[in-house]
């Protein structure tokens, strides 16, 4: 113990100072997990939750016979033409297709199928129309049936609904556990360590479900007893965008044309902020309409954009990767919850108090063929 004479400053009497401290205590926010507690610019939520009571549960898909398709192969001089994989059926005896080209005015008349798989017989240049060449992927429609009046019906056609699923996934159980005297000694901010650390556990148990909702992988061993949840990322496979490297209005208008085709344009598209640089530029005039208010100091980053596919949301997203993008529809995409968050109080040992959370749950996504994920952005 050293003793002063003289005036005491604020350099003397050192010992049991309380330090200056900010006693705010950071939690996450909706903001940080939007598939669970967020919020759209439109006021709803980005997706919407039900409740399931199977650790297994499964939905339908129904895909209409479309009388359109993408040729697989490119056409020059050919009385054949080979469509997408699976498409052969969309079309029967006495359609007319005409191709998608620019300047293009060839019809063509369906006589039959052809003895390889997704090949149909045509007649070329129908109706004296002239007959062209056509790249792969080029978008051909039928425009009706040509049968002579009082033809029989054709072959009926039908394609059978097909079924997909996913697993819950329990998350947790996560165990705290506190002494006595640690739950007594008093801490800047905090008026019960016991309570806060419970919280900080629900916060990782939140941030842990917003990233399996995004990139979990479906599985489930009955030796391991283990089981996980597929996401977005799992079920998005038919429209994948691995070359567009900028998040801009025309790379998802691109996107959106693809789904729109396919008879659904997503409502939604979820990003990671950093990704997110080239939809907020106010000088790019290639979109239809974009939601920026520049009324004050600053702007307020986009919240939806227009184009002639109509609104889609942006979600933004810190769990999601900056290389990656998704568009979806907030209708088809579901939390399907077995159990939600649960605490219980373990049995009491010793001088120290124990308490568990877990929860169960997985998600639904119907329609993936209507929805769309980008792969390779850039930021």
């Amino acid at each position: 113990m050293t003793t002063m004479v003289g005036m005491a400053t604020a350099y003397d009497l050192t010992a049991g100072v309380i330090i200056n401290m900010d006693e705010s205590i950071y939690m996450i926010s909706p903001i940080d997990s939007p598939m669970i507690s967020g919020l759209g610019s439109d006021g709803l939520s980005v997706i919407g939750s039900e409740g399931v009571d199977e650790i297994n549960f499964q939905w339908m898909h129904e895909e209409l016979l479309l009388p359109r398709s993408l040729l697989a192969v490119t056409v020059t001089a050919d009385v054949f033409i080979t469509v997408a994989t699976g498409d052969r059926a969309k079309f029967s005896t006495g359609d007319i297709l005409k191709a998608h080209k620019p300047g293009g005015t060839e019809f063509m008349r369906v006589t039959g199928y052809g003895v390889t798989a997704d090949t149909l017989l045509v007649t070329r240049g129908y109706d004296g129309t002239t007959a062209t060449t056509y790249a792969a992927t080029t978008v051909i429609i039928a425009v009706g049936q040509a049968l002579p009046e009082g033809s029989n019906p054709e072959n009926a056609r039908h394609r059978d609904r097909t079924t997909a699923d996913n697993y819950t996934q329990i998350f947790g159980p996560t165990k705290i556990t506190m002494s006595r005297t640690e739950q007594k000694v008093k801490k800047y901010g905090v008026a019960n360590e016991f309570t806060k650390q419970f919280f900080n556990r629900i916060t990782e148990n939140v941030i842990h479900r917003e990233q399996a909702i995004v990139y979990g992988r479906k599985t489930n061993s009955a030796t391991t007893k283990i089981r996980t949840m597929g996401g977005l990322d799992y079920y998005i496979t038919t429209n994948v965008d691995s070359t567009s490297t900028q998040l801009t209005v025309t790379s998802v208008q691109v996107n959106q044309q693809i789904c729109y085709n396919a008879g659904k344009v997503p409502d939604r598209i979820m990003a990671n902020p950093a990704s997110l640089a080239d939809i907020n530029a106010i000088n790019d005039t290639t979109r239809v309409r974009q939601y920026i208010d520049d009324s004050k100091r600053g702007r307020v980053p986009v919240m939806e954009v227009w184009t002639e596919f109509g609104p889609i949301s942006v979600v933004r997203n810190r769990w999601v990767s900056p290389f990656d993008a998704f568009g979806f529809n907030r209708d088809s995409v579901k939390r399907r919850i077995l159990d939600s968050l649960q605490t219980t109080k373990l049995a009491k040992t010793g001088d120290s108090d124990e308490m568990m959370l877990v929860c169960e749950e997985g998600l639904e996504v119907k329609g993936q063929q209507h929805m769309f994920k980008m792969k390779a952005l850039v930021y």
